[in-house]
């Protein structure tokens, strides 16, 4: 467990932080969404999954095309 702990970022703690106030706030105030808002955003933050994660929200960059740009186009005409 203390490994675990040990690889969160401050971004995670943050996270799981706003996630606990908005259950907390369902607790209170009995709004469905802020008990579903902070669950998922605790849930994220617990699995480290979704856009908080290391990897977040990018698409994973392809560099092993090589692009020059003396490739030629061909272009076909469509009637």
């Amino acid at each position: 467990m203390k490994e675990y702990i040990e690889k969160w970022s401050w971004k995670r703690i943050i996270q799981v932080i706003v996630g606990i106030y908005f259950i907390w706030n369902y607790i209170e105030d009995g709004m469905l969404f802020s008990l579903i808002f902070g669950g998922m955003m605790a849930f994220q933050a617990i699995l480290n999954v979704g856009c908080f994660s290391t990897k977040g929200c990018a698409v994973p960059v392809n560099n092993n095309q090589d692009y020059s740009d003396n490739d030629e186009v061909d272009f076909e005409e469509v009637n």
